[in-house]
């Protein structure tokens, strides 16, 4: 068997697909080894074809008519394929193990795929023997069982020139293999063929289901290396980024719906290639159901000057202490935040006339990489005076290209014109936007922007905010004024207000039960942003 590209890469096997790769892997041996003791025929050998573009995605929901684009993706021809029925997902089983063992696509009969289709991809890839999954055909002169289904080489109809081979469906062990005297039946039954011209250097992306069995046979018949990613999405699966980041794949393909288009998957792709782990140990910021528990860092920064070693090391050691009381409390993981003043509201207007004193990037820039070394998320917190969120979120444009830094926007220090303290949602998502862009422009993982809000109505259309595509997460954050029961009212207006895709942050206050651990965690539903105020 010939392997395309001879520059091999080293993969994390804890991540790959877990059923059937070492199978696959096996089966190509068998297959190569059976080949090589066996008369060839000059171009008469499968080849893998490389995928078009370095990212593609399959994302039909029709079975039929996946294995059949999956198909024309990973192979320029076939002397031999597998057929089986689209309505039967046994078949397709053992359809997808005979394919490995064969070097062969999988085409399925029925669904969304009209016969003449399959029959013109057979007609492309060169087919002249097809192995047919289907059970056992009855003896001559008896009737099929009630309710049996048509051999997919009957249902595609005559298929001139076409050898049809049979392979039991019950083939499959109870192993998830192939018996290996059925194996021997059905080489034996096929025309002799040379080395197989497989692919080394693609990696699949694989969503469970049923409708992705065949294709996902397909693209390992051809030598891709399939890795199964829960819910479409490659960040959020720690084993899934190692495994990205050390292949330095020529290609991805992803198969399932939930990719997105290929551009999502491109810059999703980029960001796993950097391997890079924000400290929720993944690079989705609310992976699972974690906690995020913040404190801020104002006694430093609020100095406007560089940022002292010691003091960096208090500030961090305080916010893990604050995550870890919360830790104790239920089985969510917590993850400690430290929120950092970045800009700070002014009473003078400054040479630029914004009311905003900003703090160089140089200076937060020590304290951002301690924190993130010691596993401390940072939000840089912008109070931007007359300034837009948007402009203040462009200044710190290369300290938040920085894994595990994010922004807090400062409803509450936004001093517009007309209403001091609140501003349009279209003000607060133009700066979404701009963390999102730079999320995908420079292959970032997730990024956390946290909306202060002293009021629901502060962010006048609130509710209509548009999260995003998973470039950021949003954390809408109450810092409502005065005792308990106001905030918990403040509290409860805000989560009937929260944008879709958004969470809502609660602030702790200097009155119990507001700042216990345990009031906090016996909101409904419990915080998963909590801003522990002193």
């Amino acid at each position: 068997m010939n392997l395309r590209k001879v520059r091999f890469v080293t993969i994390a096997s804890s991540a790959v697909l877990a059923v059937g790769v070492a199978s696959a892997a096996a089966g190509c041996a068998t297959e190569s080894a059976e080949a090589d003791s066996a008369p060839r025929e000059t171009g008469l050998a499968a080849q893998a074809a490389e995928p078009a573009d370095s990212v593609l995605v399959l994302g039909s929901t029709d079975a039929a008519e996946l294995a059949l684009t999956a198909s024309q993706t990973f192979f320029a021809a076939a002397p031999v394929a597998v057929l089986a029925s689209a309505d039967d997902p046994a078949a397709q089983a053992t359809a997808a193990a005979a394919a490995a063992r064969l070097t062969a696509p999988v085409l399925l009969v029925g669904g969304g795929i009209s016969d003449d289709g399959v029959r013109t991809e057979l007609a492309r890839l060169g087919t002249v023997a097809v192995v047919e999954v289907s059970e056992e055909a009855p003896p001559p002169g008896e009737a099929a069982d009630e309710g049996a289904q048509v051999a997919p080489a009957a249902a595609v109809g005559a298929l001139d020139g076409v050898t049809t081979v049979h392979l039991d469906v019950d083939a499959l062990t109870d192993g998830g293999e192939l018996d290996p005297r059925d194996v021997d039946d059905v080489v034996a039954a096929l025309p002799a063929r040379g080395e197989a011209d497989v692919l080394t250097e693609v990696l699949v992306l694989v969503q469970p289901g049923e409708a992705h069995v065949a294709a996902v046979a397909t693209a390992r018949a051809a030598g891709a290396l399939p890795v199964e990613v829960t819910d479409g999405d490659p960040r959020s699966d720690p084993r899934v980024v190692e495994t990205i980041a050390a292949a330095k794949a020529l290609a991805v393909v992803g198969i399932g719906e939930g990719f997105g288009s290929s551009e999502d998957l491109s810059w999703r792709l980029r960001a796993a290639e950097t391997g890079a782990l924000l400290p929720s140990g993944s690079q989705l910021v609310l992976a699972g159901d974690s906690r995020y528990v913040t404190t801020t860092a104002d006694a430093v920064t609020s100095r406007l000057v560089a940022l002292d070693g010691d003091d960096a090391e208090a500030e961090i050691a305080r916010a893990v202490e604050a995550a870890a009381a919360y830790g104790t409390q239920d089985d969510r993981a917590t993850v400690p935040v430290l929120e950092v003043a970045a800009t700070l509201a002014s009473s003078r207007a400054g040479e630029d006339g914004d009311y905003s004193t900003e703090i160089a990037s140089a200076e937060l820039r020590p304290f951002v990489e301690a924190a993130s070394t010691a596993g401390v998320h940072v939000v840089l917190r912008l109070e931007p005076g007359r300034a837009t969120f948007a402009e203040q979120v462009d200044r710190y444009a290369d300290l938040l290209a920085v894994p595990g830094v994010g922004v807090a926007l400062d409803v509450d220090a936004r001093r517009a014109a007309d209403v001091p303290g609140a501003v349009e949602a279209g003000e607060v998502q133009a700066a979404v936007d701009r963390v999102a862009g730079l999320v995908r422009s420079e292959g970032l993982p997730q990024k956390l922007v946290v909306v202060q809000a002293p009021a629901v109505d502060a962010v006048e259309g609130l509710a209509g905010l548009d999260t995003g595509d998973g470039e950021v997460a949003v954390v809408v954050q109450s810092v409502a004024a005065g005792g308990y029961v106001p905030r918990l009212d403040a509290w409860d207006d805000l989560l009937e207000q929260l944008p879709a895709g958004a969470v809502g942050g609660w602030t702790t206050g200097s009155s119990d039960p507001a700042l216990d651990v345990e009031g906090v965690l016996a909101l409904e539903p419990a915080p998963r942003y909590v801003a522990a105020r002193s």
